[in-house]
């Protein structure tokens, strides 16, 4: 989400050539979709993981001239890696629901383009450094190296269980984590705002979690579950202004967008960090916290946990969600299908938790049935709006274009989880 991770990689290491698969992919949806009894929302689903084949390079990348949400080079940015990320899990899920090798191929390459595109930190930790005549990001920011673990890394071996080079990068990417500590959140983002050194973003730290979550399910590396619990108390911890010891806000019933004043950074147009929630940072969050909450042998701790990822869904339906269904960013501002997918899947963890207790249900299930279905009328090959946004009151932006594709990767996957919790409406 940061302002200066958005410095863009001008040079990776490539991963292989694989020819497209695009073609193929296409004429199997073709045929998959064909058959009146395809659920639409399975039917959305596969018409927006097609997309995410057709746009990939035959080295793993976001095609430069094929898709429509990479930044183009030399724009200053890194964007195109946190957009990649989300599109893993997404894909590999839509293997999973479909048995279409297509989507695992892509899936897998994208995993490995973002891997070996990771650079450690140098010394003096800072985000730029001089090839040649040119200063080029060190893609080596902390959110980087969350999203790498999960869902890169995780996904990855989960899906390709008899390989396992990878586990080498994983363990690097696990110890170059380690130059973020920090003694307030625990772990900083890696990149800093005007008059502070880390931003602390909440959604981009909520990364790192889920990251070190994914990387102990693989690894078993205790360690990483030591700091991924240390990293959970930021988030439960009641925020004090001129202190970044916690972001929760009691007074919103969800996380600031982080502990700092301050405005500007990606789809904020008015907004200030401190004072403002917004969707992304209730999902990404919520789902580190929900994932962690397994591991968590501490009563108070995981009683937490629950009370604030429920508050937090609660948020995005009572605060964004518009009288269509419809969900907004930051509040009722503007019209995202990604903003509602995010509830819809934050709203599914909770109840894979059963978290939702009967007077929580009795309340939010007619209002994230209205999500649902606005998603639903929302994400056909006609439906879906251009960037996956309609402008209400335009308080936000679309920028950067790697967002746009990250929360197209939500969409597909409450889609498919939306099929289950909403069977009876599919």
């Amino acid at each position: 989400m940061a302002l200066l991770r958005r410095e863009f990689l001008k040079t990776a290491a490539a991963t292989g050539v694989i020819a497209s698969a695009a073609t193929k992919l296409a004429a199997a949806q073709a045929a998959e979709t064909g058959s009146k009894s395809t659920p639409d929302a399975l039917a959305n689903a596969k018409m927006l993981g097609a997309r995410m084949v057709k746009w990939q390079s035959p080295y793993g990348s976001t095609d430069l001239e094929k898709c429509p949400h990479r930044s183009p080079v030399g724009s200053s940015t890194i964007g195109v890696v946190q957009g990649i990320g989300p599109q893993v899990r997404a894909l590999y899920r839509l293997y999973q629901a479909t048995g279409n090798e297509q989507y695992k191929t892509a899936a897998d390459r994208y995993a490995i383009f973002v891997l070996s595109t990771l650079h450690d930190p140098p010394t003096p930790l800072t985000n730029m450094i001089e090839i040649g005549a040119k200063r080029v990001h060190t893609n080596s920011s902390a959110w980087v190296y969350g999203k790498s673990l999960s869902p890169c890394y995780e996904w990855f071996t989960a899906n390709n269980p008899s390989e396992d080079l990878l586990n080498l990068k994983a363990y690097a990417i696990y110890r170059w984590l380690q130059r973020h500590r920090r003694d307030d959140s625990y772990f900083g983002v890696g990149y800093g705002i005007p008059e502070y050194q880390d931003a602390q973003f909440s959604c981009d730290l909520g990364e790192v979690g889920t990251g070190l979550v994914g990387f102990y399910k693989r690894t078993s590396h205790p360690a990483a579950l030591d700091d991924a619990l240390g990293l959970a108390n930021y988030f439960l911890t009641e925020y004090e202004e001129g202190s970044a010891r916690g972001v929760w806000s009691s007074k919103l019933g969800a996380w600031l967008v982080g502990p700092w004043p301050g405005g500007g950074a990606e789809h904020f147009t008015t907004q200030r960090y401190n004072e403002s929630a917004w969707g992304w940072s209730c999902l990404v969050v919520g789902e580190f916290l929900l994932e962690l909450r397994p591991f968590v042998k501490d009563d108070a701790i995981r009683k937490s946990i629950d009370a604030k990822c429920v508050d937090a869904c609660r948020w995005c339906l009572d605060a964004c969600q518009f009288e269509d269904g419809a969900h907004g960013m930051f509040g009722r501002d503007d019209k995202w299908v990604g903003q509602g997918a995010a509830a819809i899947l934050l709203y599914a963890k909770l109840v894979d938790a059963k978290l939702v207790a009967s007077h929580v249900e009795q309340t939010y299930r007619p209002k994230i049935e209205r999500s649902w279905q606005w998603m639903l009328r929302h994400t056909g090959p006609d439906t879906y709006p251009p960037d996956g946004y309609i402008k209400v009151n335009g308080s936000t932006t679309t920028k950067p274009p790697e967002n746009l594709m990250w929360m197209m990767s939500w969409t597909i996957e409450a889609l498919l989880a939306g099929r289950q919790l909403f069977a009876e409406q599919t």
